[in-house]
């Protein structure tokens, strides 16, 4: 009896000792796998919903830098849409040389001509009213005489009036041609530049889905990423969540390269996702609802360049 109790109490005393061990002993910390990936600056370019031309032209490789406003792709209906450009200019051009052949050419001066030819009846037929008024005609023949000058001068004021609505009725006439072909000209210019595929940011090409002489699909031709908006992104599990709090500290350290990068956590994604398990990754260790974290570095410039680099993420 005085072994056991001697047993019980060496037990015991082991047992307080590891105990307070345990509970002195810092709490292991929270590591998970991530990736670089840039969704705020990725786009996808030249997609079409209901299938489209052909490529007649790539003029990109993976991983070659664009600017805004490069041509990426040249599409098969290019040739067909510049030369309809070119006639919708051309018929443009002509139609406005018309239009100023018709306000500063013979037209204006036939008018300007006929309004003289107005102003000489009026001031004629002034001085053959006077004439008229002092002969000695009876006054039958002088009314007649004066009725003859007044339709000599209504002649040539309706002349005058006629000349003036035709020229006014053939300028609206023009001016609505010269609308239309504006119209068809734009339409034209829409057309050569939706065949011409055009990057909308800066960045570089990371994946073609297209290539020369093949059509155009849903995907879209070629994917450009803007590496200035990369980002770290992990996935945590919901139980470890009391551990991660937004513009919380972490640690990253990509594959191949020895360097520890600091950052903060900028997002954390109010949604859940289920997430298969994966022996690698301590923040996910069962097959449970987990949570995106998005992290940035503190450097911003010194974040590797790639897409989809592999990151081992310690939140501290």
């Amino acid at each position: 009896m005085a072994i056991m109790a001697v047993l019980v109490l060496w037990l015991a005393r082991n047992g307080q000792t590891a105990g307070g061990q345990d509970t002195a002993r810092p709490s292991k910390p929270l590591i998970s796998r991530g990736y670089t990936d840039a969704p705020t600056g990725t786009v996808m370019i030249g997609g079409d919903p209901g299938g489209g031309g052909v490529v007649l032209e790539m003029r990109v490789s993976d991983g070659q830098k664009v600017k805004r406003d490069e041509i990426i792709a040249v599409l098969s209906n290019f040739p067909r849409a510049q030369s309809e450009v070119r006639s919708a200019e051309a018929q443009l051009e002509k139609l406005k040389l018309q239009r100023v052949d018709m306000v500063s050419g013979f037209r204006v001066t036939e008018l300007s001509l006929q309004q003289i030819n107005v102003q000489s009846t009026i001031a004629t037929n002034k001085v053959k009213a006077l004439e008229v008024a002092r002969s000695d005609h009876t006054p039958a023949r002088k009314e007649i005489e004066l009725g003859t000058l007044q339709v000599r001068l209504e002649k040539a004021e309706a002349i005058l009036h006629v000349m003036q609505k035709r020229l006014e009725s053939d300028l609206a006439g023009l001016d609505a041609l010269i609308a239309l072909d504006v119209a068809s000209l734009d339409i034209a210019r829409a057309s050569v530049a939706q065949a011409l595929v055009r990057s909308p940011i800066d960045g570089v090409v990371v994946d073609i889905r297209a290539r020369q002489g093949e059509s155009v699909n849903p995907v879209g031709i070629a994917k450009v990423v803007d590496l200035h908006q990369l980002r770290v992104f992990t996935d945590v599990d919901v139980l470890h969540l009391g551990r991660v709090v937004l513009a919380g500290a972490v640690e990253v350290k990509f594959r191949g390269d020895s360097t520890a990068y600091r950052g903060r956590i900028t997002r954390m994604s109010p949604a859940t996702k289920l997430k298969q398990r994966n022996q690698l990754d301590e923040a996910n260790s069962t097959d449970d609802r987990v949570v995106q974290v998005e992290i940035e570095l503190d450097d911003p410039a010194s974040m590797p360049q790639v897409v989809g680099r592999e990151a081992r993420v310690t939140f501290l």
